[in-house]
């Protein structure tokens, strides 16, 4: 999927490695996937833009932390899916033109030998000479025979440019589906939820079912990163995220909004049953005992507060998203591990 990215061969990555995993160290960043990518990225020199950045930030002692390589991965590594698909589909268009050139100097050709066969079998048919019939014969299969043969060179160019562009298509559709996954989680990103949620938000707007949505946010989460690194942080993350779409059924989609918070949409859901879920999920993860792969140290016990609105008939999907994140909030606000609901007017606390 990535082999337009990341082409190098198995020595030369190797060397990138040793330099990375000493540079990573030195900057006691954790070992994770997107420090390893936005480091590869720098190391391969692949990325002018993110050397740019990584150097300016050296040259003036900027803390390069965690969320400076988060900053980067957003704003210079995850964005260059977009560019492979950009320019994949240039290529893409590139292979069309060529078959249509090949097409049209096929017709040209064809059309002119076609012209020739014409006038051969003119002079055939007035023809009275042994050898005349016989010189003309041999040109008119001469001729017959190039036809044939610009037929099959044109057949395998063809067939060749349909091959290309099946290639390009599924690495197309690949990198797309790429670009609308959060790479840590394996939950869409914030832009794969708000292509998914289209469908089920049209059905909602046309009143023919009923639709609710779930923000559900980490409490305490910096605490997490803090005290136990976020190599733990980014375990927390994918368990979570493994609890999420363990609970969540059919139709119904998870995403990852950014940092410890999380979405849900629970199409044909009414407000009782997003509540009931969302509950589950929470007791769930409340009863859950946590330990640092690292250090071996307890964590405890790691909540998660949550807010739950249902689809209102004429609100658009951003308003949905602010009720639920209110309902969420006054959770956080007033004891965290909760669940709050908004009606449409006010937040509810169970």
């Amino acid at each position: 999927m990535f082999k337009n990215l990341y082409p190098d061969s198995l020595e030369v990555s190797g060397q990138y490695l040793r330099i990375i995993l000493k540079e990573i160290s030195e900057l006691q960043l954790p070992f994770n996937p997107i420090v390893y990518a936005v480091w590869y990225e720098y190391v391969s020199g692949r990325n002018p833009a993110l050397q740019k950045a990584i150097k300016a930030a050296r040259k003036q002692k900027v803390l390069i932390d965690y969320q400076k390589i988060l900053e980067w991965f957003g704003h210079h590594v995850s964005n260059r899916q977009l560019l492979v698909t950009e320019q994949q589909t240039r290529k893409a268009g590139s292979l069309l033109d060529g078959m249509t050139f090949h097409l049209i100097d096929a017709e040209l050709r064809m059309g002119q030998q076609g012209e020739q066969l014409k006038a051969h079998n003119q002079l055939l048919s007035i023809a009275s000479d042994e050898d005349d019939i016989k010189n003309i014969s041999q040109d008119i299969v001469s001729e017959t025979l190039r036809i044939i043969d610009g037929n099959t060179d044109l057949k395998n160019n063809v067939h060749n440019t349909i091959n290309e562009l099946d290639a390009l298509k599924l690495e197309l559709r690949n990198l797309r589906e790429a670009a609308k996954t959060d790479m840590l989680t394996g939950l869409l990103n914030r832009r794969g939820f708000e292509d998914a949620i289209a469908g089920p938000m049209k059905d909602a707007q046309e009143e023919t079912a009923p639709l609710t949505l779930i923000i559900a946010d980490i409490d305490n989460f910096k605490r997490i990163n803090d005290s136990y690194g976020h190599l733990t942080g980014d375990n927390v993350l994918k368990l979570i995220s493994k609890l999420l779409q363990k609970h969540i059924k059919g139709k119904d989609l998870a995403g990852r909004f950014g940092g410890e918070e999380f979405i849900m949409v629970l199409p044909e859901t009414k407000m009782d049953g997003g509540f009931v879920l969302a509950e589950q999920i929470r007791t769930s993860l409340e009863k859950m005992r946590w330990q640092s792969k690292s250090s071996g140290k307890d964590i405890g016990t790691i909540t998660i507060s949550m807010g739950v609105a249902q689809f209102i008939p004429g609100e658009d999907l951003d308003s949905l998203i602010v009720r639920a994140d209110k309902a969420m909030y006054a959770a956080k606000n007033n004891g965290r591990n909760r669940t709050g609901t908004h009606n449409g007017k006010d937040v509810v606390l169970p």
